[in-house]
C-alpha cells in the first residue's frame, strides 16, 4: 500500500523509473469511472512521454479524451484495429477497458512495448466490472439474445487475477490504493552485440542454424521455436541478408499474412547496403527476399536456395505438410505462447510428418529475451491473463490412468470460472489440438451463450474435450431473407449455411448442435476415446430435442475421415480456399431423431447432384484426397455400367481405344466406382482419376498434379487405374472384360 500524501504522479515516476532500471515493462491498473482513469493516464503520459519529445510514441486503445499538446507523439485507435502496429514499438500503452476488454488486442500489443515502458490498463470499478456491459460482449453474443444477456465469467476471471496479482500496481478512485509489485526479480539487462549484429547468442545460433539449412546437406528442417520478444523473426531477416551477400540466391519467406513478415524484411534490410526494398519483396545485386502465400506456395514448387516459413503455427498443417514434401531446404519458425497460433499443437502434431520425411530435421528453442529482461511482470501477467501458457495434463499422468477411470460428463461453465486447473487443462488440450488459437477464444468459451462444454475426465484430469454450440430454432419470419441471402444472423452457421448454401430454407426452424472444436489428449488418441465422446454427446442431445448434429470446418483428409468414421456425412464443400488455411470449408452433418434425417436426405441428395458438377467447375482444383471421401456413398442416380460401356472401358484399358473416344464411359463408371465407398486405389490413381475425368483437366495438368512425367505417362497410368478399379469394385463376368 502507499503511504498517505503520496501523489500519484511520484508513485508513477517511481515505477517508470524501476522500470528502466530493470529493464522491463510494468503494469498499472487504473479502477474507476471512465473520466477519472482517462485523467489519471495523462497524468501518466506526461512523465512517460518525457514531456513531449518526439523520440517516444505511445499508444492508446479504446476511446480517448482531449488529449494534451505533444498529442503528436500519441497514436489513438479501436481494438480493431490494433493489428496495424505489429511491429512497431510503443513507451507507453494505454488501453481503454472501458471500450470493451479485446483480448486479442491485448495479446497483440502487449508485445509492442518496449523495455522501460508503462501498460495503463483501465476499467471500471473492479467489483463492478463484470456485471457492466462490455462493448466486447457484441462479439460472444448470438441472435436472439442482447450483449446485456452475456455471463460475465471471463471478466470475472479477469478481475479475480488482476485482484490477487503482484505483478502490477493498481490505483482505485475511491480509497486511491497502490499496490506494488513485492519483489523485483529482474536485474539491469547488459546488451552485448555478437557477430552479426545479434543481440544474444540465442540469436546467433539461430542464425547460423538457418544458415546450415540453406548451405548444408538437403532436406535436414530446422524447427525453430521462441516466445515472443526473443528476436526469432529477427533471426531471419539476419539470416537471409547475409545468404544474399554470400551466395547470389532467391530466398523465400512465408507466413500466415505478408504483415506478418515486418520484422523479417526489416531486419534483412538493415544488413544490406543499399538494397531495392519494395513491399514485400528484397532485392539486393542478383539476390532477392521474396513473400509467398503458403497456399500460392504448396500450389507448385517455387525455386529457391531457401524457404523460411514463420509463424508456422497459424498455418494448417496440411499446408505445411506440403511445403515440407515440395522443398528440400526449409526452415519452420514459430511462436510458443502466442497471441495467434500456438506453437505448442504445431510441434505435437508436425512432429510424426518431421520424424518420418525428414528424421535428420533439428529442433532449436531460444530463451534469451531482447526486448525486455527476464521475469518480466507484463510477459508474466499477460500468459496468466490470457491463458498463453495453458497446457494439458502432462503425458505421464495419462498413461497412468486406466479406462475404468474414464467419466463422460457435460461440465456447468461455473466449475471452469471457479477450478483454474481444469480450465487450463480443458483449453490447454484444445490449444494443443487446433492450428490456430487466439486470446477471445477463452471469452467464448466461458460467455458464450450457446455453448455447451463436453469431456471425458479421469481422477479429475482432462483426456478429451468438445465444444457443441446450440443453433437453429430461428424465428420462420427470416426464412425466405435467409435462404435468399438478403439475411445473417448472428451465429447460427449450420442452418444459416444449410439454407442459403445447401438450399434448404426450412432448416433454420429445426435445432442443430455444431461441434465447434473437438480434441483429444495425444496419449489418449487411438484408444476410441474420440468416438466414445461423440456418442455420448449425441444421447445427450437427443435427450435435449436436437434435431441434427454437424461441423463446419477447413476440410483435411485426416478431418473428414474422423468425421465420416462417428457418422458425419459431406453436404457442402466451399467453392474457394479459406487465405487463412488454404483449405475448402466442409459442412458435415447427421441426424439425432427422425425430423433431422429428413433433413440429412435432403442435403444428401442436393449434394450428390450438384458436386459431380461443381468437379468441372467451381471445385476443379480440389485435391483429390479431399473429393474422394465426399464421393464415398454419395446418392448418385447412375445405375450401374451396362455391358456396353464396360466393353468400351476394357477396349480402352487395353490401348485398343483413346481416351476421349471413351470419355462418357469412363466418367459414369468412375462415378459409380468411388461412390461405392469401396476402393484401395495407389494416391498416383486416385489424383489422376480425378484430374482427368472427373475434374476435366488437361493432360499436361493432370500428369503434373499426379507427379507424372506428361501426357504418355499419364495415359497409360489412367489404363492401368480403371483396371486396378474395375477388379475392386465389379464382380462375376464383368471382371474378365479388363484382362
Amino acid at each position: 500500500m502507499s503511504q498517505p500524501g503520496t501523489s500519484f504522479q511520484s508513485q508513477i515516476q517511481r515505477l517508470y523509473h524501476r522500470a528502466k532500471h530493470n529493464f522491463q515493462r510494468r503494469l498499472v491498473v487504473l479502477s474507476g469511472s471512465q473520466a477519472w482513469c482517462c485523467e489519471q493516464a495523462i497524468s501518466a503520459l506526461d512523465i512517460c512521454c518525457v514531456n513531449g519529445k518526439s523520440h517516444t510514441y505511445s499508444l492508446w486503445i479504446g476511446d480517448a479524451p482531449h488529449l494534451p499538446s505533444y498529442a503528436d507523439t500519441i497514436t489513438c485507435v479501436p481494438a480493431s484495429k490494433a493489428g496495424q502496429w505489429l511491429g512497431r514499438e510503443a513507451h507507453c500503452l494505454i488501453i481503454n477497458g472501458w471500450s470493451g476488454f479485446d483480448a486479442d488486442a491485448f495479446g497483440a500489443l502487449s508485445g509492442t512495448l518496449q523495455a522501460g515502458g508503462l501498460l495503463l490498463l483501465l476499467t471500471p470499478p473492479l467489483a463492478q466490472w463484470s456485471q457492466l456491459f462490455d462493448p466486447e460482449h457484441k462479439r460472444v453474443v448470438v441472435y436472439p439474445e442482447t450483449p446485456e444477456t452475456v455471463s460475465g465469467r471471463y471478466l470475472k476471471r479477469l478481475t479475480h487475477i488482476i485482484g490477487q496479482s503482484t505483478l502490477l500496481s493498481r490505483f482505485e478512485e475511491h480509497g486511491n490504493t497502490f499496490i506494488q509489485p513485492e519483489t523485483d526479480t529482474g536485474g539491469l539487462h547488459v546488451n552485448t552485440q555478437h557477430a552479426m549484429g545479434c543481440k544474444t547468442s540465442d540469436q546467433l545460433t539461430a542464425v547460423r542454424a538457418i544458415q546450415k539449412v540453406a548451405q548444408g546437406h538437403r532436406r535436414r528442417p530446422l524447427v525453430l521455436t521462441a516466445d515472443r520478444g526473443r528476436g526469432k523473426s529477427a533471426a531471419l531477416g539476419i539470416a537471409a541478408a547475409s545468404l544474399m551477400t554470400e551466395i547470389s540466391c532467391r530466398i523465400i519467406v512465408t507466413a500466415p499474412s505478408l504483415s506478418a513478415l515486418d520484422a523479417v524484411f526489416k531486419h534483412a534490410e538493415l544488413h544490406l547496403e543499399n538494397p531495392n526494398v519494395h513491399r514485400g519483396i528484397i532485392t539486393w545485386q542478383q539476390s532477392s527476399l521474396v513473400f509467398k502465400a503458403p497456399d500460392e506456395l504448396a500450389g507448385k514448387q517455387e525455386p529457391c536456395a531457401l524457404l523460411l516459413v514463420d509463424e508456422a503455427a497459424a498455418i494448417p498443417a496440411s499446408l505445411l505438410q506440403k511445403l515440407l514434401t515440395t522443398y528440400s531446404r526449409i526452415v519452420f519458425s514459430s511462436t510458443i505462447h502466442g497471441y495467434e497460433g500456438t506453437g505448442q499443437g504445431f510441434a505435437v502434431r508436425f512432429r510424426k510428418n518431421l520424424d518420418e520425411q525428414t528424421p535428420q530435421w533439428r529442433s532449436l528453442h531460444c530463451t534469451t529475451p531482447i526486448r525486455w529482461s527476464d521475469n518480466d511482470p507484463v510477459e508474466h501477467f499477460t500468459f496468466q491473463a490470457l491463458m498463453l501458457d495453458a497446457e494439458p495434463v502432462c503425458a505421464n499422468v495419462v498413461n497412468r490412468l486406466d479406462r475404468q477411470h474414464w467419466v463422460y460428463e457435460k461440465l456447468n461453465r461455473d466449475q471452469l470460472l471457479d477450478d483454474d486447473t481444469l480450465l487450463n487443462e480443458l483449453f490447454g488440450l484444445l490449444v494443443l489440438a487446433h492450428y490456430k488459437t487466439r486470446p477471445f477464444d477463452v471469452r467464448q468459451l466461458l460467455d458464450g451463450s450457446n455453448i455447451e462444454v463436453y469431456a471425458v475426465r479421469a481422477r479429475g484430469h482432462v483426456l478429451a474435450t468438445a465444444l457443441v454450440a446450440l443453433e437453429g430454432n430461428i424465428d420462420k419470419g427470416l426464412q425466405e431473407s435467409i435462404w435468399r441471402g438478403e439475411r445473417r444472423v448472428r451465429g447460427h452457421l449450420l442452418p444459416q449455411s444449410l439454407s442459403n448454401h445447401v438450399g434448404i430454407c426450412e432448416s433454420i426452424g429445426l435445432t442443430g448442435a455444431r461441434i465447434i472444436r473437438i480434441a483429444v489428449h495425444p496419449a489418449a488418441q487411438r484408444q476410441g476415446i474420440g468416438t466414445a465422446l461423440m456418442d455420448s454427446i449425441r444421447q445427450d442431445l437427443s435427450n435435449q430435442e436436437v434435431d441434427y448434429l454437424g461441423s463446419l470446418f477447413g476440410a483435411t483428409p485426416e478431418l473428414l475421415t474422423f468425421w465420416r468414421h462417428v457418422g458425419l456425412k459431406p453436404v457442402r464443400v466451399g467453392l474457394t480456399r479459406e487465405a487463412s488455411s488454404g483449405t475448402h470449408s466442409a459442412l458435415l452433418i447427421s441426424a439425432i431423431n427422425a425430423k433431422g434425417e429428413k433433413l440429412v436426405c435432403k442435403a444428401r441428395q442436393r449434394f450428390s447432384s450438384q458436386f459431380i458438377h461443381l468437379l468441372a467447375d467451381g471445385l476443379r482444383h480440389l485435391d483429390a484426397d479431399i473429393v474422394i471421401p465426399c464421393l464415398a456413398e454419395l446418392m448418385t442416380t447412375n445405375d450401374r455400367p451396362s455391358e456396353a460401356e464396360i466393353s468400351e472401358l476394357a477396349a480402352y484399358a487395353q490401348g485398343q481405344r483413346l481416351y476421349e473416344s471413351t470419355i462418357a464411359s469412363i466418367k459414369r463408371f468412375v462415378l459409380c466406382a468411388l461412390s461405392s465407398g469401396n476402393n484401395r486405389l495407389n494416391a498416383t490413381h486416385q489424383k489422376l482419376l480425378v484430374a482427368k475425368v472427373l475434374q476435366g483437366r488437361s493432360w499436361s495438368e493432370s500428369a503434373n498434379d499426379s507427379g507424372l512425367s506428361g501426357k504418355k505417362e499419364a495415359d497409360r497410368q489412367l489404363r492401368s487405374a480403371l483396371a486396378a478399379l474395375e477388379k475392386q469394385v465389379l464382380v462375376g463376368s464383368e471382371q474378365r472384360h479388363f484382362k
